[in-house]
């Protein structure tokens, strides 16, 4: 028992030091807690989340087929978010895309702005499919900006694109100024090739967005690059965490991980999101 406790009390400890944002001349971190969940709870909190995918009150997106986003994909278990991904128990057609898989996306209703620090602690799930944590807004024709703080799928397949040949064992994050009927999309973007692959441990992904221009990238507590958007970022924009399907790594129709694993294997689990603020001292 007490060696039980000593491995619990050191996992919190070097958890607690990784959780910290970076030190900023002159000011202090503070927890934005509309933004923020231990998800220790019996269920989702509502007030902060909304896990309906045409639910948002600004954001509408079902998911990418042939993957469909559906709050039932969501639970809370052990202080673990929960994101399972399965077969549905038929296919399901909504306008032209036939959907016959089920992920899950999660939303804060709360915005946030430059001066913030981003973080989750998760495991991804041993799937074809796969997602993250980001962040986006409607926008306007002339802005519609993105940025993906993490990204990554849990296996590959035969079909998988070979530009993506590693990322199942990747940090890659996005800033993109996405396209309209205004302009094109154009992004920048990083990535980071990790020794031990995503849904094989806990990974602590964070986000400080210093200014328009700068946006800094970290793992584990650690520093790992700069992204510069194509155009100032500048607008409130709205958090995320998704477990989606990709067409660059397509399901197999027969026997993929997504229909065959076990429920665990086909489980992402979500540690904690915490978000900070930049205040005076």
């Amino acid at each position: 028992m007490i060696k039980k406790t000593f491995f619990f009390i050191l996992i919190c400890f070097v958890t607690l030091l990784q959780a910290q944002p970076p030190k900023v001349e002159g000011k202090i971190w503070k927890k934005v807690k509309a933004l923020s969940d231990e998800f220790n709870g019996k269920k989702i909190n509502t007030k902060k989340w909304n896990i309906e995918p045409d639910g948002h009150y600004e954001l509408k997106w079902t998911g990418r087929a042939p993957a469909l986003f559906q709050e039932e994909s969501f639970d809370i278990k052990d202080g673990y978010l929960t994101i399972e991904v399965g077969e549905l128990p038929k296919p399901v057609t909504l306008g032209k895309h036939t959907y016959k898989y089920h992920g899950g996306i999660l939303r804060s209703y709360k915005k946030t702005n430059i001066g913030h620090y981003y973080e989750c602690r998760m495991k991804m799930n041993k799937t074809e499919m796969g997602g993250g944590f980001w962040l986006c807004h409607q926008g306007t024709c002339e802005q519609k900006h993105e940025i993906d703080i993490t990204e990554s799928v849990g296996v590959l397949t035969e079909k998988t694109h070979k530009w993506a040949h590693d990322w199942d064992r990747i940090m890659h994050s996005n800033a993109i100024h996405r396209g309209s009927s205004c302009n094109k999309s154009i992004r920048d973007q990083g990535a980071k090739y990790l020794d031990v692959k995503n849904h094989e441990k806990f990974y602590t992904y964070g986000f400080y967005r210093k200014s328009a221009t700068e946006l800094l990238f970290y793992l584990d507590g650690e520093y790992v690059y700069t992204l510069t958007p194509p155009v100032p970022f500048d607008q409130d924009l709205i958090l995320q965490f998704s477990i989606e399907a990709y067409d660059w790594n397509p399901i197999p129709e027969k026997g993929s991980k997504v229909a065959t694993g076990t429920k665990e294997e086909r489980t992402t689990l979500v540690d904690y999101i915490r978000v900070y603020e930049l205040k005076d001292k």
